[in-house]
Parts: structure tokens; sequence; C-alpha cells
């Protein structure tokens, strides 16, 4: 039965997974500010690697995969902060950035684990060789089994284990479908034939790099706390990484790209550090301290899950009583970032369940089929400037494969499709849920987004206010493209439920007065926009970045151009000063 276009739900899963308050969440992250160890102010520490000025978590973390994955050294990071306070998820983030450049995620393997899937006392064998056989397992199941991975990395991968395991065991990890039955398989043959994992670790690293020069082997490793209780577990883990540490800035011939994190809370942290002085020596200082989390932090989070409901329920009769309560929701502040999430996320779950259950998500009735009508006309030119090339009429709400989308077109030679473009729109800013499930739809309908004997590509794009900017990495990845449009909603008449609507309540917000001499950022040249940005610290080459961006997209938000430039804090008020004064405008 084909889905109700009107029905499309996301923001009940969206405030569930807020109010767990577990793991990375990218839909609510925001930018938290770094600043170098023993400055003043508010903010996470840490100390850049390459040398380079960075300002805010993804500055760090894009700046430590630069000085693996490009400039090819080895680096190190401990993660340290609070129980809640965003560890795990920065480890999680630090993941997902390396799954957004092709050059990353075709030439590497990334483990993330925790020290608490390793089997702690018991056994023969050291904790040492456990944790080395829990790397190695996870490695050599991505040199494999990823198929991002080239031909000449995964026969390498063979050959290693086939100079220590005999052909059938090789053979039944070759075969192997999930990694739980690869891990024991791979740990009962390798027990028996290595003899210093140390060094067969590096063997392994050393051929694949010889092979695929680029290669990156990046290690997140979670959990340091659970060792607490286990004194000969955590001396033989910091022993491992000491001589691991020791072992990678080594000279080499060739480089060796090796990155690792190791996180835990700041007590653990500490005295793992001070108990060695080699340690301490060589990395001691390499630590990220993460914040609690700070009000301002919360404010930003708070602001991305209320302009979402409102995006989806404003105009309903029962949105302005609901929008008070969500307005009117007060927290502890000595909070950290997970009590704040679980604590938030429950209470604006509570009003979305007493006011919105049975409601639907409002439709986006702006200038959707239009501005895909325009993008297919822009992408597929070169077609329709030639005889007997047309594009059907946009229509919309189209069923295909049982999935309801918001916009179709087709590109027709004499009269047949042999493309198609699909739009999805949203009157908030998107949800990853959004993109999973556009993708699912796209595979259920044969999405074919590159040319194949003389066709032209299909293509796909998403529609919103905003997009997150890793989500936005993520769209691009998958051959979506991103149109930011202002929402122009309708006043949706659901049947028969106590959300049914009257006329909507304007929006209280009004547009600035603009001055004469106002600058349209979105349109100014170069000798304009540094007038423009006169004042907020903006570079030259900053702003030649946000002309190059300005090909692809218009703005029409500061925090959509704030995001995309990495803008602090600090530039976000100044420009939203010169907003409210008129002086600027998108």
């Amino acid at each position: 039965m084909p889905e109700d276009a009107g029905k499309k739900r996301f923001i009940k899963d969206f405030l569930q997974q807020v109010k767990s308050g577990a793991g990375f969440i990218d839909d609510i992250r925001i930018e938290r500010v770094v600043r170098p160890p023993g400055s003043d102010g508010e903010g996470s520490t840490a100390r850049s690697l390459s040398g380079r000025q960075i300002s805010n978590i993804t500055q760090l973390l894009e700046d430590d995969l630069r000085h693996t994955f490009d400039d090819g050294f080895f680096t190190f990071r401990f993660v340290a902060a609070l129980v809640g306070s965003g560890k795990t998820s920065l480890l999680t983030y630090l993941h997902e950035l390396t799954k957004t450049k092709p050059t990353y995620e075709n030439h590497s393997v990334v483990v993330q684990f925790q020290l608490s899937d390793i089997q702690m006392g018991g056994g023969s064998q050291s904790f040492i060789d456990k944790l080395y056989c829990h790397i190695l397992a996870d490695t050599f199941w991505q040199l494999l089994h990823n198929v991002n991975l080239s031909l000449s990395v995964k026969n390498v991968a063979e050959d290693i284990l086939s100079d220590y395991l005999d052909k059938s065991e090789v053979a039944q990890l070759k075969a192997a479908s999930r990694l739980m039955p690869f891990r024991n398989k791979f740990r009962n043959y390798i027990i028996k034939c290595v003899y210093g994992f140390e060094e067969f670790f590096f063997e392994v690293v050393s051929s694949i790099s010889a092979i695929d020069p680029r290669f990156s082997f990046v290690y997140l490793t979670d959990e340091l706390d659970v060792l607490e209780r286990f004194h000969n577990e955590i001396q033989e883990t910091r022993l491992l990484f000491k001589q691991l540490i020791r072992r990678a800035f080594q000279p080499f011939k060739s480089k060796i790209r090796l990155l690792i994190y190791l996180v835990g809370t700041s007590g653990n942290v500490g005295s793992f550090i001070a108990e060695d002085d080699v340690i301490k020596s060589l990395v001691g200082d390499l630590v990220i301290n993460l914040n609690k989390g700070y009000s301002n932090e919360f404010d930003l989070i708070k602001a991305k899950i209320a302009e979402r409901i409102k995006g989806a329920y404003k105009g309903y009769k029962d949105f302005n009583p609901a929008w008070e309560e969500i307005q009117d929701i007060r927290l502890n502040p000595a909070n950290t970032l997970r009590e704040f999430c679980q604590e938030y996320g429950s209470a604006v779950l509570e009003i979305h369940e007493k006011y919105f259950n049975e409601a639907p998500e409002q439709l986006f009735e702006g200038n959707a089929r239009e501005l895909v009508e325009a993008q297919c006309k822009q992408q597929w030119g070169s077609y329709l400037s030639q005889y007997a090339y047309t594009l059907s009429a946009v229509s919309t709400t189209t069923v295909l494969a049982g999935h309801a989308f918001d916009c179709c077109v087709e590109l027709l030679h004499n009269g047949s499709p042999i493309a198609r473009a699909f739009g999805e729109a949203k009157n908030y800013e998107l949800l990853s849920g959004h993109l999973q499930t556009f993708e699912e739809w796209l595979q259920d309908v044969k999405f074919k987004p590159s040319s194949s004997d003389a066709h032209p590509p299909d293509v796909a794009f998403m529609i919103a206010p905003s997009c997150p900017s890793l989500l936005h990495r993520k769209l691009e990845l998958k051959n979506i493209q991103f149109i930011e449009s202002e929402k122009v909603p309708r006043i949706p008449i659901p049947a028969s439920t106590s959300t049914s609507t009257t006329t909507p309540t304007p929006d209280s917000t009004s547009t600035p007065l603009r001055l004469p001499t106002a600058i349209n950022i979105n349109k100014a040249d170069k000798a304009l926009l540094i007038i423009a940005f006169r004042g907020t610290r903006v570079n030259q080459t900053t702003i030649d970045k946000f002309i190059t961006l300005r090909q692809r997209k218009s703005y029409i938000h500061l925090e959509s151009l704030a995001s995309d430039l990495r803008f602090t804090d600090a530039v976000r008020r100044k420009l939203q000063e010169k907003l409210d004064k008129g002086e600027i405008y998108f």
C-alpha cells in the first residue's frame, strides 16, 4: 500500500534520540569552541599538532585527519572529560569525518572500539595479546571486506595471512559474512602462529603502505575507564601504547600514516599519563580536554530542536500553547551535555505527545517544484538544447515503488523517459533520518546518478531552509543535491484529529529595516564584501571561500553561512548586528 505523503514523520524519532542522551547525535551537533591550554575563557582546550590555527572542534579534528591522511604524520591524542561531556560523541564524529572524503574513505582502515569489548582477566593470553588480536581482527576484517578498498590492498592483506595461516583458514576468513564470527576465527588462528604481535602489526601497516602510500590506519579507542579496577590490564595497556607510540615516532623509509585516539574520563587519562614518564614526555601535552557543556552551547542545541518543532507544526491550532510550554522549559545550568539532552529531549517529547501525537508534519508548499524544474533545466541543459529532448511536467506527491515523492520530473526523448529527477522538501533543518529514508527510496526506484550509454544521469534534490554541515557532505557523497529554500507553509487539514487547524498565526518576527547602502552579500563583488565584513574579523581568504560557495547556492540564513565558513560565536554576533542594523542582507 503506498505511503501517505502527508504522514511522513521524523520529529518524534528525532526527539526520542535526543532524550536517550547516548552516543553521537549529528542532528543536534553544534560547533564547540576550542582554545589553547592555559588561555583564558570558556571552551574545550587542545593544541594543534600541525601548528595551524584552530578555533573549534571540527577544525581540530579535521586538522588531525589532515596531519595523518594528507601530510603523512603519526597522530596520537588523548581525549579527557567528565562522564557525559561528549567524549564518545567526539570519537564518533571523527569517525564520521573520515567518511566524508573519498580520498580518505577509499584509502583507510578506521577501527572504533571500546576496551570493554576485550575480556578482562582469565585465560592464558596476556591482555596485550588480547588487545592486539582485537585490533588486528578488525583491521583484517576491513582489509578483506571493505568494498571501498582497492583490489591490490585486499590481495596484499590476503598474502600476509597466507604467510601465516593454512589455505583453508584464509578461505574461511574471506568467506565470513559477519564480524563477530570473523573475530573468533581470526583470534583462534592467529595466536597459534604469530609470536610478537607488535612486529606483526607493523608488518601489516608497512606492507599495505608499500602498495598504497596514501593508506591510513585509524584506531579510535574508547572507555579507558573500564580498566580502572584491573591493575594488570591498565599496566599492559599503558605498555602497549607506549611501545606503539615509540615505534610510530621512529623514522621509516616511507611515511606510515597512523592515527590513534584514546578516550577516558579526566582522572583516568591524567593518571594514565602521569604514571609513565615516556608517555608523558612524548604525548602528555596532546590531550583534548572537553568541557562539560556551557549554557551558550545548550542554547544553540535548544534552538535547533525548537525550530524543527516550529517548522513541522506551526499553523496547527494547538501550536501556540505548545510553543509557550517549550519556551518555558527550564534546565539545571550545572548539567553536563548528556544530562541536558536527556532532560530537554524528555520535556519537549512530552509536549510533542500532548499536542501533536496524531498530527502529521506540515507539508512543504513553497517553490519546491519550480526549484527542481530549474535545476533540471540547468543540469540537463546540454540535452534540452537538442531536438526531441523535453521535460515532462513537474508532478507532485508522485508514488513510485510504494513511496510518495514530493516532486518528480522526467527528461524525455521523443516522448520517452530517459532520465528522472526526484525531490523531497522539508519545512525545517534536515535530519539525518531524511537522508536515510530518501536514499532507501532512491534505491527502490533504481536511481542511476551516473551516465551510461550516452544517457544522462538521474538527479535527486533535498530542499529545506538549512542543512547541517556533516549531513550536507553526506548528501554530496550520495549524489543528492541540497537546495536551500525558505518554506512557504500550507496549513494541513488532518482528518478527524484534535489538531485540526484554523487560520495560522502570523510569524511574530519582522524584516529589519534596510539601509540605502545595505550590501546584498549573495550578489556583491569582492570589494563590496570586504566592506560588508569589515569589523567582523572575516579575512580575505574566507571571503574568497564564500565567493566560491556562492556559485553553488544562495544563502538566506546567517546560521547556514556561519556553519559553512565555520565562524566563531564572536563573528556570528557581529554579523547578526550588521543584519539587525540593516547594513547587510541576503
